[in-house]
Order: structure tokens, then sequence, then C-alpha cells
């Protein structure tokens, strides 16, 4: 080989050396193991999930006996992956569904568990959830404290009340009262029989199709559009950014 092309050759071997080098810290190591776990109802009165890092998805079925839940464990090793564990079992008030997981980790250490729960439709639900996107169908009365990830609701046989710190919200037909209180991200409900309630921090909030009242009780940065209420519309006085409404049968008291 001529030596100009040795030399090149040399060259463009050290240049990618760097570049493999440093793509490496951005490939997270990742174990995995599945988890499952089943109570029957029985009398039970509400259902309890508390859930930590992960996705949650919980889904409510017509006739079910059950509570039952599964999902994947992933964590930085398999000494964290065995500290990552569900437990479904009967609690005073009526069934538990717990994630657990390791509470001190370094900082190259982590673990999540993507949990999937099957419960009765017109059970009663209390869930709270860590961070990770949070979809539930088709349950009962449903009370909601979230830390950050999105949230997606479509289904509740009764009120809803939902606390939020951060991430978009999407609420789809909720057949009793709503009660919003949000940080921040975008807020979008359709569908509601009874009075909503909503205290929002920043992001843009669209609510369509309320049975009863809209009560702005607080709102921060970010638009807002109302349209279809039966009741009133009443928007707090402190707020000072652009609202839209239309179709409002009752009484409007907007800034």
């Amino acid at each position: 080989m001529p030596h100009s092309l040795a030399r090149a050759a040399l060259l463009a071997a050290a240049l990618l050396v760097p570049a493999a080098l440093s793509a490496q810290p951005w490939d997270r190591p990742e174990v995995t193991a599945e988890r499952a776990g089943s109570v029957p109802a029985g009398d039970a009165r509400v259902v309890e999930v508390e859930a930590r890092a992960g996705s949650l998805r919980i889904e409510g079925r017509p006739g079910l006996r059950d509570v039952r839940a599964h999902g994947t464990a992933r964590a930085s090793s398999r000494e964290i992956l065995e500290r990552v564990r569900l437990r479904v079992e009967r609690s005073a008030s009526g069934v538990l569904v717990r994630v657990e997981t390791p509470d001190e980790l370094r900082d190259d250490e982590w673990s999540a568990l993507d949990l999937v729960v099957e419960v009765p439709g017109d059970m009663p639900l209390r869930v709270q959830d860590g961070s990770g996107d949070v979809v539930i169908r088709a349950v009962g009365p449903l009370e909601l404290e979230d830390g950050s990830g999105g949230i997606d609701v479509e289904g509740v046989g009764g009120a809803l009340r939902v606390h939020d710190g951060s991430g978009e919200i999407r609420l789809v037909d909720v057949r009793g009262d709503v009660q919003i209180e949000d940080g921040s991200g975008d807020v979008g409900l359709r569908g509601a029989r009874g009075t909503v309630r909503l205290s929002d921090g920043s992001g843009g909030v669209d609510l369509r199709d309320v049975g009863g009242s809209v009560l702005v009780e607080r709102k921060g940065s970010g638009g807002m559009h109302v349209a279809g209420v039966t009741g009133d519309l009443v928007v707090d006085r402190s707020y000072r950014r652009g609202i839209s409404y239309s179709d409002v049968r009752g009484r409007v008291q907007v800034p």
C-alpha cells in the first residue's frame, strides 16, 4: 500500500475509535422479569393501586370477580431487579395492588415496573402513581394522584378526582362530578355529567360537553376554551389570559 494511503487508513481508524467510545455511555443496561398476582374481589369496597416508576394501565371488565395485575419489571442490574416486587392482596377496605421498588439507588442505578391492572368494571378506585404515563378505561368512581407523565382516562362510572403534578391530561365520558388539581400541562375534558371544578397552574385548558357547571377556582398561565355547558361558567377573577366560550346555558362570570 502506498505510504499516503496507509496514513489515510490509520487516520480514519483513529477518528472512528473516539466515536465508538463516546456512544457507549448512552447504552443503558437493562434486565427484565415478569411479575403477576391476583385475588378475588369478593366484598371489597375499593381497589387501591400504588404504582411507582413505569407505565400504568387499568382496565375495568364487566363481570370480572378478581383483581388481576401483571407487568414487566425492569432494572439496571439483576440485584436491583430482585427488589422490584408486585403485591396483590386484601386490605382492610378492599384490595391493594402495590409496586415495591428500592428507595435508595446510586446515580447509575434505576428500576421500574410497567403495570397492567384488571378490575371489576363498577369497582371504585384509588390510584397513586409516581412517574410514567397512566391509561385508565371503563372503571367506577376514581381518585387519581399522579406525579408526572401523561394521563388518559375514558369511561368513569361516577365521580372523578385528579391531582396531577405535571403532564398532559385527557378525560372523556365521566358520569359524575369532576375535580381537577393540576400543576402544569394541558388539560382536556370531553363529556362530564356533573359539575367540573378546576385548579390549574399552567397549560392550555379545553372543556367541552359538561352537564353541570364549570367552576375555575384557579388558573395560572395558558389559554382556556369552554363549550357546551348546561350550568354556569364561573372563572376566578385573577385570571388575566384569554378565554373563549360558547353554548353556556347558565350564568357566565369571567374576568
